[in-house]
């Protein structure tokens, strides 16, 4: 296990890369996609513990135990099975919200849709957990992927994020008595586990293994973040569209699926290959917060939220203010990323 973090400060104080992920992880989450606006920061108080102090003990747990970014990204699929599963129950809810999420290709034998499932578990993966981690570690310079606390900051920030957890789960049952059943708690709290252990055993020697670099050349930084924006941009136009016109579940679960799987066989194979660079990881990051940020930015001048609040000017500027910051975040963690890969 590599140590706990020095206490060199390098370009940042210690602890910044971590305090930033923890407030950036819920913003990105739930503000730039159009959830809540700019009037409704004080949410950040409720979200900030699940979501900020979730992305942190997940990239804190990846980078302690020497893993990588598979490992990150199945930590995050397990994140978002409890929120989604535990604490909001949204997998298992037929009007959550009132919003009818299920009933779009609702399948009675699992208790839930798997075009849902798949949308709002790769959301938490991409935007709550992926996103945010790589703007607070571009940031980190060259600390990019060494641990950002000591133990006890882990256990702090653990026992926030279990706070967390219980505030969410509160205010879901405060709004709605549903209760998901034994057998559906029960297979989702497997995949939780089933997800753990890929992600610490499936990965462990892939991730400590430090592979020799492909001997292609890297795509550059602009074709990987118009490949990021455009994959993004087709993966929520297919959740948002396809079924107000007459998409089948079917089909659209399958455009989904395929929008991951090119995803991830471009960057498995491309973050091998000579000159690739955290800058790299920026880029991507810059496609995905263009994505949420536009597709926000469309819901917010339509006159209400994602959770049917009506919005304003102050909204729509609040949004922009919003998407402007996250990008400013991102050119500078440019500047402060290495000019040559760790």
């Amino acid at each position: 296990m590599p140590p706990a973090a020095s206490d060199s400060t390098g370009r940042l104080p210690r602890l910044a890369p971590a305090l930033l992920l923890v407030v950036l992880a819920p913003i990105v989450a739930e503000f730039l996609l159009a959830d809540f606006t700019v009037r409704n920061l004080a949410v950040l108080l409720v979200l900030l513990p699940l979501y900020g102090c979730g992305a942190l003990l997940v990239r804190e747990v990846t980078r302690r135990s020497g893993r990588g970014w598979p490992t990150m990204l199945l930590l995050g699929l397990a994140f978002a099975l409890i929120e989604e599963a535990f604490l909001t129950q949204s997998l298992f809810n037929p009007d959550y919200a009132h919003k009818r999420l299920l009933d779009y290709g609702y399948l009675p034998a699992l208790g839930t849709s798997l075009n849902w499932a798949l949308f709002v578990l790769s959301i938490h993966v991409v935007w709550s957990i992926a996103t945010p981690i790589l703007i607070a570690e571009g940031l980190a310079g060259e600390r990019r992927t060494a641990p950002w606390l000591q133990r006890i900051g882990v256990t702090v920030t653990a026992g926030f994020f279990l706070l967390g957890c219980a505030a969410i789960t509160a205010v879901s049952l405060n709004a709605s008595p549903f209760v998901a059943s034994a057998t559906q708690f029960a297979v989702a709290a497997t995949m939780v586990a089933a997800t753990l252990v890929t992600g610490f055993v499936a990965f462990a020697r892939v991730d400590a293994r430090h592979l020799p670099p492909s001997p292609t050349a890297s795509p550059s930084i602009v074709t990987v973040g118009v490949a990021t924006l455009v994959l993004a941009t087709a993966y929520l136009a297919v959740e948002r569209y396809a079924p107000g016109r007459g998409v089948g579940p079917a089909v659209s679960l399958v455009l989904g699926l395929t929008c991951e799987a090119v995803a991830l066989l471009l960057l498995s194979r491309r973050a091998r290959r000579r000159g690739w660079t955290p800058r790299h990881y920026l880029a991507i990051a810059a496609g995905t917060t263009l994505t949420y940020f536009l597709f926000g930015l469309s819901v917010v001048t339509s006159g209400h939220t994602n959770l049917g609040a009506p919005t304003t000017a102050v909204d729509v500027a609040g949004h922009v203010g919003l998407g402007v910051a996250a990008f400013a975040l991102i050119a500078w963690a440019a500047q402060q990323s290495p000019p040559v890969g760790q």
